[in-house]
């Protein structure tokens, strides 16, 4: 039983890191719809053994790919020491990785450390979560760095703080933020957008939210998009959507799709 706080832990590093691994694709990409199947960590481009005889000859990167595997082995202090080479290598990201596998496992001085370390080097993603963490710590400082994240341009600091105005029924503040971070290419902030537009009957500024956010494979929004489809009289449009959505495992998109196909041929 002693084990399960540090596989627990990993499997919340694992979570936190798919989010982030969307922050660096972004900076590269638009919004495509595009089909991926994106592991949590980067797949290294080398074998294991490879990786170990670079790391061997002194390789940052290899050593913090070495950490990467060893987090999705859940294996919590191989993890630890891997990125921990790689750090002292020279590898700033490995700051980062270190950061929220210290935070999960409660040592929140050294997770502060290497957090401040991450933003210093510029590490996307780095600013937002040290911000979330600072607040979830009690700091007023959090939100600060948090307005600072998205002031340079961090889609999911924006997209945080609109959730944060919702929390405070500030619904202006959460538009303002939700809008900003759908401009910037956040899913989230354009689900949010569409469901904002849908509420108020504006039901092309709906479809355009959803959409885009679909097309970036959230999950909600490939449901509502059918939906809303489906209302419009766009049944192909709807039959494709809820296609979508029951193949990422939505069991009512997929019932849904089933009693469109049926309710087309008149079943």
């Amino acid at each position: 039983m002693q084990g399960w706080p540090v596989y627990l832990g990993l499997l919340l590093v694992v979570a936190l890191w798919t989010g982030r691994q969307w922050l660096i694709r972004r900076q590269v990409r638009k919004l495509t719809g595009e089909v991926t199947a994106d592991p949590p960590f980067p797949a290294p481009d080398r074998p294991e053994p490879l990786l170990r005889a670079a790391a061997a000859q002194g390789e940052a990167r290899a050593m913090l790919e070495l950490g990467d595997v060893s987090a999705l082995k859940r294996n919590a202090p191989e993890a630890l020491a891997w990125w921990t080479k790689a750090l002292e290598a020279g590898d700033d990201l490995a700051a980062y990785r270190l950061a929220d596998l210290l935070q999960t496992l409660g040592d929140s001085e050294a997770a502060s450390l290497h957090f401040r370390h991450a933003i210093e080097a510029g590490v996307p993603g780095a600013a937002n979560d040290y911000a979330l963490f600072l607040i979830h710590q009690g700091d007023d400082a959090g939100h600060g760095l948090l307005l600072r994240a998205a002031a340079e341009g961090d889609a999911l600091a924006m997209y945080n703080l609109a959730s944060m105005a919702a929390e405070r029924g500030d619904l202006a503040e959460k538009e303002r933020w939700a809008r900003a971070s759908a401009e910037a290419g956040h899913p989230h902030g354009a689900f949010s957008l569409g469901l904002l537009a849908y509420e108020s009957g504006d039901l092309e500024e709906a479809e355009t939210w959803y959409r885009k956010a679909a097309e970036a494979h959230h999950a909600n929004a490939t449901f509502n998009l059918a939906n809303l489809l489906r209302e419009r009289g766009d049944f192909d449009g709807a039959a494709h959507w809820y296609g979508r959505a029951a193949a990422a495992g939505d069991r009512e998109a997929a019932e849904n799709l089933v009693l469109l196909r049926r309710r087309r041929h008149g079943l």
